[in-house]
């Protein structure tokens, strides 16, 4: 099994900083973000972002806002089974109101707002 490669993305820009930066990328994972032209591991395959903009993708993961935040509502699935997950969800499908799916599905905007992307995390 081959390693992963790591990867040096340079000249890159961030939002709210000055200059260039490069951002480390180790077995998938972002890494150390620095300064451009400090020193960096030669084993490194280097893309060159030309001074474009890192930032956090325009993207939101497969979700179901009618679901979030409903977990042993009103009861548990005790067995784990797609079946009975079925049941639980039939019992709780029935209590859903428009303002119980908007309160819980914006309290998830509001947390996820808070789990920003390593890139926009760095430190101040």
């Amino acid at each position: 099994m081959t390693a992963a490669p790591l990867w040096l993305i340079e000249n890159v820009r961030l939002p709210d900083r000055e200059g260039l930066w490069q951002i480390a990328i180790d077995k998938g994972r972002f890494g150390d973000i620095t300064p451009m032209g400090e020193a960096r591991n030669e084993s490194y395959e280097v893309l060159n972002a030309r001074g474009g903009l890192a930032i956090p993708p325009f993207i939101e993961p497969h979700i179901h806002l009618d679901t979030t935040q409903t977990a042993g509502e009103p009861n548990w699935n005790q067995s784990g089974t797609l079946f009975e997950g079925i049941e639980r969800w039939a019992e709780r499908k029935a209590l859903l109101s428009h303002e119980d799916v908007k309160a819980r599905a914006w309290e998830d905007a509001k947390m996820a707002n808070r789990q920003r992307h390593p890139v926009c995390s760095y430190p101040r």
